[in-house]
């Protein structure tokens, strides 16, 4: 499971926008928003440079979030 902030992600037509790019890369993605917070929850087979890669190519500058253990 990856966790992402993604600045640009103000409402449903962007996470339309981003959920189709990840499904571009990973067709079985599945992918949680907090738009108000601007996060994705995203969990996929793929790892996690090629996800941020297919956000950036969409116009979608994500970064990575890190999670504590436990």
């Amino acid at each position: 499971m990856h966790l992402f902030h993604v600045p640009d992600l103000k409402c449903g037509g962007c996470l339309g926008f981003v959920v189709r790019a990840l499904r571009d890369v990973d067709r079985t993605v599945r992918v949680t928003a907090d738009i108000p917070a601007r996060t994705l929850r995203v969990i996929s087979a793929r790892f996690e440079p090629a996800l941020l890669r297919a956000l950036r190519d969409a116009g979608y500058a994500a970064e990575p979030v890190l999670q504590p253990w436990g």
